[in-house]
């Protein structure tokens, strides 16, 4: 006889009046029961959350914003350099050689921050009084998502100095990279930066290669972002040979390196 066809045994799941087995019937969870399983998972989850919070799953994501923002940099000042015919210092400086005003104040314009350019004057310096009332104003393309400094810092500089792209307040073109746009750092990544964006302060290329140790953890790990005259993005790694970094950095040394090998 077929146990779902017979009126006598309403329970589908009983087994079959053949079997010696007798039908056991389920067990519910009681309401105590149920509580005690969803304090667990409560617990669990409050435990797990604070580590996402930190970085944990979240850090490759903030990575990736931290690239498009020096995209975002990249593209800029190639179109700086499109509307000038040639690329700019890294600072201008006054009569007497003392840098007033940062390239990160020139590329405004070219980062949709038009308004805020035309707030800031050319014939004082950055900290002067009329340029000290935009100290607070926050410029976000120039912060990395992880980064540990006050909001009106930048991430983002220049590497300076003798044979590089930004020795001094010059001025460079195309034709000045010999080693090619595909094989020359035009602005890194740094952490824990204390220097406000609208400051006509960089680093050295002895603090990019790490000759000149900085006690910050890095922004992502042991990463950090950089991108190239071409407008192309790369994460290096921090620990990279500093002698491939150096012929990465001048920009007519003969010395080519692939920066996807370092």
């Amino acid at each position: 006889m077929n146990p779902q066809n017979s009126s006598d045994d309403e329970n589908a799941y009983a087994a079959p009046t053949s079997s010696p087995v007798t039908a056991k019937k389920k067990r519910s969870f009681t309401l105590v029961e149920l509580a005690v399983v969803l304090a667990i998972i409560f617990l669990l989850v409050g435990m797990v959350m604070p580590m996402v919070g930190r970085g944990g799953s979240r850090e490759p994501v903030r990575r990736t914003q931290c690239l498009n923002k020096v995209r975002e940099i990249a593209l800029a000042t190639l179109n700086y350099e499109s509307a000038n015919g040639h690329f700019p210092p890294a600072y201008i400086a006054d009569e007497n050689g003392k840098p007033m005003h940062s390239w990160r104040v020139l590329l405004l314009p070219y980062l949709e921050h038009k308004a805020l350019y035309d707030s800031y004057r050319m014939d004082e310096a950055w900290d002067g009084p009329n340029n000290s009332e935009l100290h607070d104003e926050i410029v976000s393309v120039y912060r990395c998502p992880s980064s540990s400094s006050d909001e009106n810092c930048t991430d983002f500089v220049l590497i300076t100095g003798e044979g590089t792209a930004f020795e001094d307040d010059q001025t460079i073109s195309w034709v000045n990279i010999t080693d090619g746009s595909s094989n020359t750092v035009m602005v890194t990544e740094i952490a824990a930066s204390d220097i406000h964006w609208m400051k006509p302060q960089d680093i050295s290329l002895g603090q990019f290669l790490g000759l000149e140790k900085s006690a910050a953890e890095p922004n992502h790990s042991s990463t950090k972002n950089v991108a190239l005259f071409d407008g192309s993005t790369h994460s290096i790694e921090i620990d990279a040979n500093a002698e491939e970094l150096k012929k990465l950095v001048l920009i007519a040394d003969g010395e080519v390196v692939n920066v996807l090998e370092l």
